[in-house]
């Protein structure tokens, strides 16, 4: 039986960026799912520190859009049994301004874009997508680090996104999973999550992967 290849396309939460350091968790949550999964799944990880779904951001190099690379990684790593999607976080930052209902509307433009060539052009209509509402930025984020970035409607907005996507699910047909159900952003810089918090995501998503 050939392994399921499994796909956690993300942002700095993916890549496993330690809120103390900067540097990388070696426990970042794909790391753990595989741990969990055993030989009979490859996990393949796709995170990206300052990834957006869909805005352009000229001070990060111009090379941060997922809605760019979401195709060409696809094809990279065709064929897929499950794509997971945890994006959305950057989306928030002040610059942008965003409403919740307009990151997950580029969200739902990601997923249909997606769903489409997995279709036609890849000929694996049976890939599902797993979308994970990122955790909810902290409270006290505007006296951390990352303050001159995101404001009070950032906050406000990251904790409405849950219901957005649970919407942008049922509209295209993915599975669909809350991150703030389970874990909750650092008390240190209030965006990322602890080694710990990487180990209760990976569980959750191991889980819900089962039932899929």
């Amino acid at each position: 039986m050939s392994k399921k290849r499994i796909l956690c396309f993300g942002d700095s939460n993916t890549w496993g960026y330690d809120p103390a350091t900067g540097n990388r968790f070696e426990g970042r949550w794909p790391k753990e799912l595989a741990r969990l999964a055993g030989p009979d799944c490859e996990i393949i990880e796709e995170g990206q520190n300052g990834r957006t779904i869909a805005l352009e951001d000229p001070w990060e190099w111009g090379t941060k859009r997922g809605l760019d690379y979401c195709l060409p990684m696809i094809e990279s790593h065709k064929p897929l049994d499950i794509i997971i999607i945890m994006l959305g976080s950057n989306d928030l930052k002040r610059k942008f301004s965003l409403p919740a209902p307009d990151i997950a509307g580029s969200l739902m433009t990601m997923i249909e874009k997606m769903t489409a060539h997995l279709k036609f052009y890849n000929q694996t209509p049976d890939t599902k997508i797993l979308i994970i509402a990122p955790p909810h930025l902290g409270d006290d984020l505007l006296n951390t680090g990352f303050a001159p970035f995101f404001n009070e409607y950032s906050i406000e907005q990251s904790k409405l996104l849950s219901q957005w996507y649970g919407y942008v699910a049922e509209r295209c047909g993915c599975e669909f999973l809350d991150a703030g159900k389970f874990v909750t952003a650092s008390d240190i810089d209030c965006l990322h999550l602890t080694e710990e918090g990487h180990k209760d995501l990976a569980k959750a998503v191991f889980d819900k992967i089962k039932e899929m």
